[in-house]
């Protein structure tokens, strides 16, 4: 939002992985939202404090959710819609308390709904050292839906990929990250501030990162995504990706790296997320005219 200068109010700040301290910062933040936010129509979000603020307020609210193992319970009894992938098993919501009358189905992942109007920007490789490389980003092992016991693979497959001539964009969470890297390496970037994480898996050779969304960015774009997701449970939009031969998920380097060598980039269906994006548009305009 400062690169693009938009203007914006943050509420709160990142809390730890102490549980304790996420649910105080969540009072905290959500007490400075209610007294700070203006009178609104409807709430459109992916955001389970935006839903329990719209409840507050009386508010409709409508929720896009694609992830099943998160802890959604904690919006379910205040959210009036959500919008969610067909792939996804509405009894996996259902579960966590989420009334089935709620529930809107799309066909589609919620990364179509933006990349239907995405547009290259063919100054990207200007910043580059390089034009050939691959992207990397750690797992995120501070979050709550990781072990406490889980480590990192990072460290050892930026070094495998050097091993294998490999040129690296790195996207570092925190600040452990760079440890995981010799910064000096001329065969290593990491960008001093953030980039169009779009463009970054357009003009990447590959994508491997611990992160869902930007695994299946770089799938749906067509770029050989690769997930080294820490977490236990896969979810399904990631299973679907996968079924798919669109998404590769593998802790192991030797595995990661031959399907690196046997891969090749495929061609952007964007007129498939444009189909998914008009119905997601049609199905919130008919939220919109009920409301």
């Amino acid at each position: 939002m400062d690169k693009y200068q938009i203007d914006y109010h943050l509420f709160g700040k990142h809390a730890g992985r102490n549980r304790f301290r996420k649910v105080m910062a969540l009072l905290s933040r959500n007490l400075e939202m209610i007294a700070n936010i203006p009178n609104f129509r409807i709430c459109i979000c992916s955001s389970f404090e935006a839903v329990q603020i719209s409840w507050l307020k009386r508010r409709t609210s409508v929720m896009f959710d694609d992830n099943e193992i998160a802890p959604n319970w904690l919006y379910a009894k205040f959210v009036s819609h959500v919008i969610t992938p067909s792939v996804i098993d509405k009894k996996l919501f259902v579960r966590n308390g989420i009334a089935e009358r709620k529930i809107i189905r799309y066909n589609g992942f919620k990364e179509d709904i933006y990349l239907a109007d995405y547009e290259p920007d063919p100054a990207f490789l200007k910043i580059m050292p390089f034009c050939d490389f691959v992207t990397v980003r750690p797992e995120n092992i501070y979050a709550s839906y990781v072990s406490k016991n889980a480590s990192s693979i990072t460290g050892d497959l930026i070094q495998a990929l050097l091993n294998s001539g490999y040129k690296i964009l790195y996207l570092p969470r925190y600040e452990i990250d760079y440890s995981y890297v010799d910064k000096k390496n001329t065969n290593i970037f990491i960008p001093s501030s953030p980039l169009n994480g779009l463009d970054v898996c357009y003009y990447s050779q590959a994508v491997l990162t611990g992160a869902g969304t930007f695994a299946r960015e770089a799938a749906l774009l067509g770029t050989p995504a690769v997930s080294f997701f820490a977490g236990e449970t896969l979810l399904s939009v990631d299973q679907a990706l996968i079924k798919e031969n669109k998404m590769y998920y593998s802790r192991d380097i030797r595995s990661i790296l031959s399907f690196l060598r046997n891969t090749r980039k495929r061609e952007f269906n964007q007129n498939k997320s444009r189909a998914v994006q008009q119905q997601v548009f049609s199905l919130i305009d008919d939220i919109l005219y009920k409301c």
